[in-house]
């Protein structure tokens, strides 16, 4: 039995030593440096303000954004518009150009905003001429759209519409001045792609020029290089895959900023520095068996890092029992060997033994091998009566928008929930929620999430007809924005998440076993915001739903808790105690990491004097 063991854990430690000092090594460094990647923070942080009706443009540029006639200087300085310009706009083409003097243009004015249409605009635009101060003749005259045109929106079903497809997600956003519907198309292949928020026509790719203007744009520095990419080692992760292809930016500035733009969806979707970059070529890459042409094929990386992890366990295993065992084997001298590595590959596994063996255990768990673990998300059924009915936004994005106010507004994303359609508007500063079936929200207007000051009254005030191209009658009188689902209607949900079974709710306002964030990590709590909806049901499986964003953020049953404990705790001392003394958690890592480092050296130099004959080795 024992020639058995020191046989295969010579001969695994022959093949596997080098690994195993790759793996504690690179572990320190992943420990503090994780692989880049573009925070849903630092996302919005480079996100133009949403601007989709012309007080907005107001209050960006100070500036009306409604001047149709050729003589801004007048209507800007206060003097009377007459009904027919200077001549301008006639000697260029022709024909007599009109007037249209907005709400704008009566407040700098003092004049009343009167609708002037002559018999040449009759005869164009087949309309009646109105009477003055009759603002049906501004709706009907529909002017040519300026940067930022008043009716703004379609809706994100009518978009996908327009465009002809199918879309999992929409989210609402600025591009090069206009406001864009990034959808999550469904077919022929999962792909993000940008489509015109006013006509619903689908964007063309972008170019590299333009690739290059929205990393400018994004980060506010220039940009020096550009090239197109499949993927690279800083973007082999799937989660890139409906982003692809990609185009790399490299911007000026000391820290190496490197940005990825996506040419279908717009949009800057990763980011790495220069810091980044170096240490994790000897942290995250080496530790995960990251490299990008084994990473590129998914399936193929998760056998690799399986099959070298579980005789990775059994050597551990051997040396553990191996190194107990000869302690007792001559009770007159615990360390037997007297040769100088030998002796202290001895000592040190000894040391490290047990944390050698549950951090390559529980490395090999963290792949989720053969499947043990069931998947940590809401289950097709669950979410289908998490989302409930499909049912069709009729509130016009532009009404959202300025019912949340005084939240300054990056991005617009659609939600549905129980059977209703939601926004969920997206800032630097927080979020808030309005309801877009036009189904009147229970509740007062709130703050969002994030130190928001919201005047309920002037934030719903002089919304009452939506401007919605698409002819949807949307009235947001009634409408409100609202930090988080109200309680009842999230309770409701959960309760009905799982058919008739008896369910235990809670609301959580700290972290728990399950849903909990690591200190070191920012990241990790903004997946895990607090507070949260808990469901639990007699079966051991448990959910958790945020009201702020209207999802289920983690779903768990009884080999997650498995997992929590034979991945989570064992590979990162997830333990309750350690995070809450990041302190002592950072030095037990660090310190067990090093002695892992040194016990490897060892078994390094060992296994290089089982190939090396003792003459050589002179």
């Amino acid at each position: 039995m024992k020639q058995a063991l020191l046989f295969v854990h010579k001969w695994l430690g022959v093949a596997l030593a080098l690994l195993f000092l790759v793996w504690f090594a690179s572990g320190i460094v992943l420990y503090f440096v994780p692989f880049p990647s573009l925070t849903p923070e630092e996302r919005l942080a480079g996100l133009p303000p949403l601007v989709l009706d012309d007080l907005k443009a107001e209050r960006l540029t100070g500036l009306p954004a409604l001047a149709f006639d050729d003589r801004p200087a007048e209507q800007l300085a206060g003097l009377p518009a007459r009904a027919v310009g200077d001549g301008a706009a006639e000697r260029r083409t022709g024909v007599p150009a009109p007037v249209v003097i907005d709400q704008t243009t009566k407040r700098l004015s003092g004049l009343p905003a009167v609708a002037v249409i002559d018999q040449t605009t009759k005869r164009l635009s087949g309309l009646p001429v109105v009477a003055p101060g009759d603002r049906t003749a501004e709706r009907l005259a529909a002017p040519p759209a300026t940067a930022v045109d008043n009716r703004c929106c379609l809706t994100a079903s009518a978009a996908a519409a327009r465009a002809r497809v199918t879309a999992a997600d929409a989210r609402l956003g600025m591009h090069a001045g206009a406001p864009v519907w990034r959808l999550l198309r469904t077919a022929p292949d999962k792909r993000w792609i940008a489509v015109d928020a006013r006509t619903g026509a689908v964007l063309p790719n972008l170019n590299t020029a333009q690739a290059l203007a929205v990393a400018e744009a994004f980060s506010g520095r220039r940009a020096v290089h550009a090239e197109a990419l499949e993927r690279d080692q800083w973007t082999v992760a799937q989660g890139f895959n409906p982003y692809r292809p990609l185009v790399r930016v490299e911007l000026d500035g000391d820290d190496g900023l490197e940005l990825y733009v996506s040419p279908g969806a717009a949009e800057v979707v990763g980011e790495t520095r220069r810091a980044e970059r170096a240490w994790n070529w000897v942290g995250a890459i080496p530790h995960w068996i990251y490299f990008t042409e084994l990473r590129r094929w998914p399936e193929r990386w998760h056998h690799v890092v399986v099959w070298l992890s579980l005789p990775g366990v059994l050597l551990a295993a051997t040396g553990l029992i191996i190194g107990v065992w000869q302690l007792f084997l001559n009770r007159s001298r615990w360390i037997p060997y007297r040769i100088f590595w030998m002796r202290w590959h001895h000592i040190l596994g000894l040391a490290v033994g047990v944390v050698t063996l549950t951090w390559i255990f529980s490395g090999l768990m963290s792949m989720n091998p053969f499947s043990v673990f069931s998947p940590r998300g809401a289950t097709a059924d669950e979410q289908r009566r998490w989302s409930g009915q499909e049912v069709a936004a009729q509130l016009s994005p532009a009404a959202a928008v300025r019912l949340a106010a005084p939240l300054a507004v990056r991005e617009l994303e659609t939600l549905r929930f129980n059977g209703q359609a939601w926004y969920r508007l997206r800032g630097v500063d927080g979020s808030v929620l309005v309801r877009a079936d036009g189904v009147a929200t229970v509740g007062s207007v709130v703050a969002a999430s994030h130190n928001i000051a919201t005047d309920g009254a002037a934030a719903a005030s002089g919304i009452t007809a939506a401007d919605d191209v698409d002819g949807t009658a949307a009235t947001a009188s009634h409408a409100a924005a609202i930090a988080a689902l109200p309680d009842a209607d999230i309770s409701a949900a959960l309760g009905r998440l799982r058919a008739e079974a008896p369910v235990t709710l809670s609301r959580l306002t700290a972290y728990d076993e399950l849903y909990y964030a690591r200190g070191n990590q920012p990241a990790n709590r903004q997946n895990r915001p607090l507070p949260v909806w808990r469901a639990a049901w007699a079966d051991g499986v448990v959910a958790y739903a945020d009201p702020a964003s209207a999802r289920i953020v983690l779903r768990a049953d009884n080999s997650n808790r498995w997992q929590r404990l034979l991945y989570n705790g064992l590979h990162s001392f997830d333990f309750a105690p350690l995070l809450a003394r990041p302190w002592l958690r950072d030095s037990l890592v660090v310190l067990l990491s090093l002695l892992g480092v040194a016990m490897s050296v060892t078994a390094c130099v060992v296994a290089w004097r089982v190939f090396v004959p003792p003459k050589r080795r002179r």
